[in-house]
């Protein structure tokens, strides 16, 4: 027997939902990529312990802090320029870029990050540039001997290169072009409630519902062009390369889709479209040749369908194998993955009598892409 959906929605999660399962795009493109490794990894939050840094991770998270602070001078930029606000536009301007500098910052390194750039309305980009050197030397981030590409010297060079090709013509979106401490588009986390009604094959009308929350932080949320032509998203991404299957690979990327419900949910607009902004660490000889690209996507209603489809297969899958990574389906072609193999495969490859041994030497690492840094 068939079933079949009938009705979606979303909507901002409440306290009242906190009883809710959470999904975010990791989790549930994790289960994809291999159940075993899903279930482990993301629903029970284990890892095996003595593993290194995850250089790839701590990269990306030091780089989207440049990237959240150009979209705050954007910020910054915008507010000054808009002649609505008088002789009073500097003032809101500053407003708005000390309220979500401390947001995103910290009040101690947001001071220490004012401390070593000055605000100036006569170069953004020279300020932006030292801005974004001060928020990876302040990030935490340091080099590792045994990774050459990550270091601090490259990161630094892409950001700058990154300021260089940014469009300072799409605005920050804001909820309220009055108020500099109301909600922007810069770094937004997110936790709405889907809802998915639907039936059997039975002609019955409704016969089940599916709810879960879909958790996330969205990069960034623009206005396309100082016309305002349409609200979009924007996702940075950075890479060890980026070529035309790389652009590609974003046509139909479920985090894009979800991303753009969640966008359209939070600023209570239509949200199809978005960029998907990718940067290269180090960067090549020549960056005009795949260091920096802006790959433009648009979703349609198919998309939204396709993207609830998979969601609900997915979270059917972690439903069907809770805590029970012993028999959740290993898919093979997954063992090696980004030229490695997959730090679960000793697990995988053992009776059940050394895989609950395993599990119990493991450490616990739970994560959340709402879970907020601590400011030290």
């Amino acid at each position: 027997m068939t079933r079949k959906v009938e009705t979606v929605s979303f909507r901002l999660a409440t306290p009242e939902d906190a009883h809710l399962p959470t999904y975010d795009n990791t989790k549930l493109v994790a289960y994809n990529t291999c159940p075993t490794w899903g279930v482990m990894t993301y629903a029970m939050h284990k890892k095996m312990s003595g593993a290194g840094r995850a250089m790839p991770l701590e990269c990306g998270t030091a780089m989207h802090e440049v990237f959240a602070w150009v979209r705050l001078c954007t910020l910054f930029r915008q507010i000054q320029h808009n002649t609505a606000h008088g002789p009073f536009a500097l003032d809101y301007a500053t407003v708005a870029y000390n309220h979500h500098g401390r947001r995103l910052f910290g009040d101690k390194r947001h001071a220490e990050i004012g401390e070593q750039t000055k605000i100036t309305g006569v170069n953004y980009k020279d300020w932006c540039k030292a801005g974004a050197i001060a928020v990876l030397e302040t990030s935490g981030y340091y080099d590792d001997p045994s990774d050459k590409r990550r270091t601090l010297t490259n990161m630094i060079e892409s950001a700058l290169a990154y300021i260089d090709k940014w469009r300072w013509d799409d605005p920050v979106w804001m909820r309220d072009d009055n108020d500099p401490c109301g909600d922007v588009g810069i770094e937004i986390p997110f936790d709405i409630v889907v809802s998915i009604q639907g039936s059997e094959d039975s002609g019955q009308g409704v016969t089940w519902v599916k709810e879960f929350r879909y958790t996330g932080k969205i990069d960034g949320i623009h206005w396309h062009t100082p016309e305002r032509k349409y609200i979009k998203l924007g996702e940075n991404k950075t890479a060890a390369r980026l070529n035309d299957a790389w652009s590609m690979a974003f046509s139909m990327a479920s985090q894009v889709t979800g991303y753009c419900i969640a966008a359209s949910v939070f600023t209570e607009g239509q949200v199809r479209n978005a960029d998907v902004l990718g940067l290269t660490i180090p960067l090549p000889k020549s960056y005009d040749y795949g260091g920096i690209i802006r790959e433009p996507v648009n979703r349609q209603d198919y998309h939204f369908e396709q993207w609830v489809t998979w969601a609900l297969h997915t979270i059917e899958g972690y439903e069907a194998y809770d805590n029970n990574p012993h028999d959740a389906p290993k898919y093979t072609h997954s063992c090696s993955r980004y030229f490695r193999p997959c730090s679960l495969l000793a697990f995988c490859d053992s009776d059940r009598e050394t895989q609950e041994l395993t599990i119990n030497e493991m450490v616990t690492e739970e994560w959340s892409p709402l879970h907020e840094k601590v400011e030290v």
